[in-house]
């Protein structure tokens, strides 16, 4: 468990960097969809779950940061 830890602390920058592109990435695609279809007062909520989990993310890197900063 801890080299599994210390995997995801030595790479948690990289991972949420992806996770973000990731969710670009969604929330890109459902635009492209809702103004292809004219449907985007429809597809509103599907914006917000991404968002969440891209804030989420920048969360996880400004925490990294602050525990790299105190060590």
């Amino acid at each position: 468990m801890q080299k599994i830890l210390a995997i995801l602390n030595k790479y948690s920058i990289l991972i949420n960097s992806i996770c973000i592109v990731f969710w670009l990435y969604i929330i890109y695609e459902n635009y492209k969809a809702s103004q292809e279809g004219n449907s985007f007062d429809e597809r509103k909520s599907y914006f917000i779950i991404p968002t969440l989990f891209i804030l989420l993310s920048v969360f996880n890197m400004y925490m990294v940061e602050k525990r790299k900063r105190r060590n």
